[in-house]
């Protein structure tokens, strides 16, 4: 176990570290003026940067990502087997973004918890999170295992399933796994109701993550501090192969560094945007770990648009990071 520690720990004395006076300053100027509400965080075993570090949004996405940590606890005590069989069903699928579902035929589709943990996570599927949840007990097993950890400032609520129709004004029926039944229901909810479901997501603390929370769970994750060695080295593996948001935090990378991450992003509704998000762990040539969690709420800018303030903030982050 120590030597698999030792892939993520590296002495103080080699790795640099993080100028977070001048970062800030540079975050706080990279935000301003940007339409919406923006909280950005970059942490080192110094200290952090922020912008609205205490303020609550939504995870969207970023939800799968704590499945697989509590998933990778789960290992950790026994309780999960990576190599397990599981056999996915028609009437255990999600919806909206679910590769998975193109698999699953009349008898099923046989895969194994890791492939469920890396299709929630590089491919950001719905179904394998949602089952994933399912398995550990549901979200309120999957947010008593971070309590456990000492995780704070993070909170999850629901599934993919019912977040997602809640938002739009339905409640979940297992009917709504064929997406036309789930389009149809949709189109014809009232655009009052509509109106108030997205009002009240946008406005609630269901399903939130405050910058400063995520990018302290994240170092956690980074240092070896929050899972065992092997749990670590297995999930950051699969963080660093994420295949979302390739023009977003990794779109900031310079040259040597590296990224794991999980991107999170929300519909719009009348032209806005509830959440575009952006988490992860950035590796310095030196070894050196920083976290970074970027959160866009509420804005109208174009995905483009949100994807460039993304790839700037990481961007600065690299730049005021080196040796004191």
């Amino acid at each position: 176990m120590l030597k698999l520690f030792a892939l993520f720990l590296v002495p103080a004395c080699f790795a640099g570290s993080l100028q977070l006076a001048p970062l800030e300053r540079e975050f706080q100027a990279l935000t301003a003026g940007f339409d919406g509400r923006v909280g950005v965080c970059a942490q080192d075993a110094k200290g952090h940067a922020c912008i609205n570090a205490g303020r609550p949004f939504s995870l969207q996405s970023v939800m799968k990502l704590l499945a697989a940590i509590a998933a990778m606890d789960a290992v950790d005590h026994h309780q999960f087997r990576l190599e397990e069989s599981v056999l996915v069903r028609r009437q255990d699928l999600s919806l909206f973004h679910q590769p998975l579902a193109d698999l699953v035929t009349d008898q099923g589709y046989r895969t194994t918890n890791a492939d469920l943990i890396r299709r929630a996570v590089i491919d950001s599927d719905s179904a394998a999170a949602d089952i994933l949840v399912s398995k550990l007990g549901g979200p309120r097993a999957v947010q008593a295992c971070l309590t456990r950890l000492g995780i704070s400032g993070i909170r999850i609520d629901r599934d993919e399933r019912h977040l997602q129709t809640e938002i739009a004004g339905l409640e979940w029926k297992p009917e709504f796994v064929d997406a036309v039944v789930l389009k149809r229901a949709i189109d014809a909810v009232p655009t009052a109701r509509r109106d108030k479901a997205y009002r009240a997501y946008q406005t609630g603390v269901r399903d939130t993550s405050t910058p400063d929370g995520m990018t302290a769970m994240l170092l956690r994750l980074a240092t070896g501090k929050l899972l065992s060695g092997a749990s670590t080295k297995h999930l950051v593996h699969v963080m660093e192969q994420t295949a979302t948001g390739e023009d977003r935090l990794k779109a900031g990378l310079a040259p040597g560094w590296k990224i794991g991450h999980k991107t999170g992003t929300s519909g719009s509704w009348k032209g806005v945007t509830a959440a575009t998000n952006d988490v992860g762990i950035l590796t310095a040539p030196d070894g050196g770990a920083v976290s970074i969690a970027v959160f866009v709420a509420d804005t109208k800018a174009s995905p483009a648009g949100r994807a460039a303030l993304m790839s700037k903030l990481a961007a600065a982050a690299i730049r005021h990071y080196g040796t004191q």
